[in-house]
């Protein structure tokens, strides 16, 4: 996503996180009772490096910089506020989990969560 420099669960050509998944030789398929689950779950998340910056005349002269653990707070917190991306953490079938982090040079923060 970041290199490429889109955000969403959906490549610009139009591939899952479980067509990518298989793209690299992995699947997930659970047997829950009677019933069989293909695929993964996935969580995204973009933010920054920083919290706020300062500008003198319109030239960004600092930073507010978030530390890792407030990065990590904002990143979960946002998750655990989405109804969607919540029942992904808590759902008690996913028993793997892959976690990918990357920052642009323009201090963008990308995380990306994927569970099966």
């Amino acid at each position: 996503m970041a290199y490429r420099e889109y955000f969403a669960h959906e490549t610009p050509e139009g591939l899952s996180p479980t067509d990518r998944a298989e793209r690299a030789d992995y699947s997930c398929t659970k047997m829950v009772g009677i019933m069989i689950y293909s695929g993964l779950a996935e969580n995204i998340f973009q933010g920054h490096l920083y919290n706020s910056y300062y500008t003198i005349n319109g030239v960004i002269t600092s930073y507010d910089w978030n530390t890792n653990e407030e990065i990590a707070d904002i990143t979960v917190q946002g998750w655990m506020d989405s109804p969607g991306h919540r029942k992904n953490i808590l759902t008690d079938m996913f028993d793997h989990e892959g976690i990918g982090v990357i920052i642009t040079e323009d201090d963008k923060v990308y995380v990306t969560q994927n569970f099966c």
